[in-house]
This record gives C-alpha cells, structure tokens and sequence, in this order.
C-alpha cells in the first residue's frame, strides 16, 4: 500500500512539469468590470478646488469647492456636493448645492466634459435673503498631471439668474473607469 501511495506521488510529480497550471493562466478582471461599475457606491471619488468670477453680482470673487461622493448606476454619473463662498466690498453670500454629474468621458480622458443638474441653498449675509433654488453645472476637466485635472466650470444659480465662471483643480482617476 505504502509503495503504491509512492509510486502514485512520483508519477504526479513527473506529470505536473508537463501539465498547463490553472492558476498561472488567471487573468484579472479589467479596472472597473465587476460591481463597483454598476450600481450605487458610496465613496469619495473626486475632489476639486475652484476659484472664480459671479458676473451677476457685480463682479464678485468666489471660492469653492466640491466633493463626488458617490458613483449612481455608472462610474460617469455622480452625487456631488459643492459650497462656495463668494464676497464683493460690503457684501458676503453661502452657497451650498447638491448636484447629480454627468461626465461624458472616463476619468483616464484627456478631455471631460460634463454637465449637472441640482438644488442649491444660497444665503446672503448683508441683506439677510436665504433661498432654495435650482441649479446647473457645465464644464470641462483637461488633463494635467496622472492625479490632477484642470477644470473650467460655469455654474448657474437663481433658475439662469446668477452666473459664476470658475477655474481649479480636480483629482481624477478615483472612479474605477
């Protein structure tokens, strides 16, 4: 019994140099196949910076920012929160929006447009206006080093009554796309 157990090693040893191994043909999935591409996903995907103009407001300079927090049903479609700050001489306001994103290309692009719709709470500290109202996002990203994109965006506020041009930075690449 022994010698046949010894016998049977020996032949599986000289065959295994000679058979395919299963786990050296494994390929891994593709970056970005598999559930985190549909569905929801809670994360934080993207971050980006911004400085700009309101040209409705008599020029007012705006500060903000904005966080993709999660990836909706495709890694191109993203809940984004975004605030910003903006300030002329006597006056100060707060912007705080929530916004659905759609970009038009992966993040691995040289280019990426995209555009969005949201809610927006915008509060006024000289004159004491608060408000909810509907907003709009375009713009674009380009690409500027392997994490980080340039980004040009225009925000709409007030139903197309407040216009904002902003300029920034944007990390990329935390979509899985």
């Amino acid at each position: 019994m022994i010698r046949r157990v010894h016998l049977a090693l020996i032949a599986a040893g000289l065959a295994c140099p000679f058979a395919p191994a299963a786990a050296q043909d494994f390929q891994p999935p593709a970056s970005g196949s598999g559930s985190s591409s549909s569905g929801v996903r809670f994360d934080l995907i993207g971050f980006s910076t911004r400085v700009g103009v309101d040209v409705s407001a008599g020029g007012a300079l705006v500060l903000g920012a904005a966080f993709d927090v999660a990836q909706l049903w495709s890694p191109q479609v993203r809940l984004r929160p975004s605030f910003e700050f903006s300030g002329s001489g006597t006056s100060t306001a707060r912007h705080f929006a929530l916004e659905v994103v759609y970009r038009f290309q992966p993040d691995r692009a040289p280019a990426i447009p995209y555009f969005g719709i949201g809610a927006g709470y915008f509060s006024q500290a000289s004159s004491g206006q608060r408000t909810v109202w509907p907003t709009l996002v375009m713009g674009f990203e380009l690409a500027f080093r392997p994490s980080f994109n340039w980004l040009l965006e225009y925000h709409a506020l007030d139903r197309l009554g407040r216009h904002r041009f902003l300029i920034g930075l944007s990390t990329r690449g935390g979509g899985g796309d």
